[in-house]
């Protein structure tokens, strides 16, 4: 590598991203503003994590029927997740005295800190809990070697 960092731009973007996304959501209350479009952009709350096979991303999507209400799109590097969770017909919005659980339609994409297979990958539905299990590529796994000191 000829003494030089490697850099990661597109980890920057995603962390960049990730920063003003909680500045906006510290500001918002201080000017009174209320947006869906900030509302649905934090929705599923999601965990992404690795091992040195696989990357996990958890995510908390309750109400939902996963077959009927959710996509899952993986590639190489991003996973996406767009459903909707429905509201009950008994509730109406003339009936709401107090709201505070997330309906509506959400899209979410996430770069992945490494390069999976997309076809290998599988997801379980429980209690509300999405987890997706992706299985890094060959490339993507880190290769140890030990070294023997003389």
């Amino acid at each position: 590598m000829n003494g030089r960092l490697r850099r990661d731009p597109y980890g920057e973007i995603s962390s960049l991203r990730e920063q003003m996304n909680r500045l906006w959501d510290s500001i918002r209350p201080v000017l009174g503003w209320r947006s869906n479009w900030s509302e649905s952009s934090c929705y599923p709350r999601v965990d992404i994590y690795q091992t040195e096979d696989e990357v996990i991303l958890v995510a908390e999507v309750p109400g939902l029927r996963p077959k009927e209400d959710l996509e899952i799109a993986v590639s190489e590097d991003s996973i996406t997740l767009r459903g909707e969770v429905q509201r009950d017909a008994a509730c109406t919005q003339e009936g709401v005295y107090h709201h505070e659980r997330y309906y509506g339609r959400f899209h979410r994409t996430f770069n992945l800190p490494a390069e999976v297979k997309p076809e290998e990958v599988r997801a379980t539905y429980r209690d509300g809990v999405l987890e997706v299990h992706l299985p890094k590529s060959e490339a993507s796994r880190k290769k140890w070697v030990k070294v023997e000191v003389h």
